[in-house]
């Protein structure tokens, strides 16, 4: 009789092994079923999207896919992502949420000839569904570089961390969480090249309008079928910590029929001088721009007041606070 006690729990704890390796297993399958789907999916929409073999990690307490020779091409949006090797990981008790995990550098080819280098100390992205429906999505990068070795220079970023959800104020809205921090620009920024090249913080959380529209991209218009549908991006607070600049405003954007950007924002700036005279300064300043910036410039700095700055941008102009600084050329 003792013995028999004695082998009830290696009994139990048999079967409880016994049930994790088949549920282990039944994960790992399901994990590659789903990969698989995805691309055979992709490509019946017209996307071309290709995996090379594929390696089981992390039993018993994990569940990692080692992914090799990953392709992606949408069907329109004439660029071509590749990687030699990424990881998919599963929470075997959420198998829900997966996450993608970079194990080398990207390489994104556009239709032009050109290719932007991606690669980071850590580069995650992540998704969870819920009932089918995308529930959240993000990417988490550390020591970040975009390298186009066609152009001068290479943007970092120390942090960047980009959440996407659906706004549950409104059906077919998107909600984008932005934060960028230590970023450094490959160039400096036109009309603004007295500000440097170092933003210590740029943060945004924003709506995109008519988001369904994106996937709807046409060759060689990525986001025409998106401003037809009469979408638009909100952004309900913008922090952006630049040179002079520290602000937090609010404002929104599109396109125009010529695929220019169109909007406007409202800084708050506590101390307008500095950064009118940044503005001044920049090498594509018109010598009108220049002499109406400058003026606002002193006075501010001579009152001390602060400013609540309009930008606009409409008809292919980006004005502040209505003078005329530069005339845009269309996003592609």
């Amino acid at each position: 009789m003792k013995r028999i006690w004695l082998i009830i729990p290696w009994a139990i704890f048999a079967l409880i092994a016994a049930g994790w390796v088949a549920y282990w297993n039944i994960a790992a399958n399901s994990a590659e079923q789903r990969l698989r789907a995805l691309v055979t999916e992709q490509s019946a929409t017209g996307a071309s999207a290709s995996i090379g073999e594929i390696t089981r990690h992390g039993f018993p307490a994990l569940l990692r896919l080692e992914v090799h020779d990953v392709s992606y091409a949408p069907a329109r949006g004439g660029w071509r992502a590749t990687t030699t090797l990424a990881e998919m990981h599963v929470e075997l008790l959420n198998p829900q949420h997966i996450i993608f995990k970079a194990r080398a550098p990207i390489a994104v080819a556009r239709s032009n000839g050109e290719v932007t280098n991606i690669s980071a100390d850590t580069l995650i992205a992540s998704w969870r569904t819920s009932g089918g429906a995308l529930a959240v999505a993000g990417i988490e990068a550390d020591n970040l570089v975009l390298d186009d070795p066609a152009k001068e220079g290479v943007l970092r970023a120390r942090k960047l961390v980009l959440n996407v959800r659906p706004d549950p104020r409104a059906a077919g809205q998107y909600q984008i969480a932005f934060d960028a921090q230590a970023l450094t620009l490959p160039r400096p920024v036109r009309s603004f090249e007295a500000f440097g090249q170092d933003i210590a913080a740029l943060r945004a959380a924003i709506v995109v309008e008519q988001a369904a529209a994106l996937s709807k991209g046409a060759e060689g218009d990525p986001l025409g079928p998106w401003r037809e549908a009469g979408g638009k991006l909100r952004f309900e607070a913008l922090v952006l910590n630049w040179g002079p600049l520290e602000t937090t405003g609010r404002g929104e954007g599109s396109l125009d029929a010529e695929r220019r950007l169109q909007g406007a924002l409202t800084l708050p700036i506590e101390r307008p001088g500095p950064v009118l005279q940044a503005i001044a300064r920049g090498e594509n300043v018109s010598d009108d721009a220049r002499s109406a910036i400058g003026l606002l410039a002193t006075a501010f700095a001579l009152s001390g007041d602060d400013i609540t700055l309009d930008v606009d941008a409409n008809n292919g102009v980006l004005r502040l606070e209505g003078v005329s600084v530069r005339t845009l050329p269309p996003v592609y």
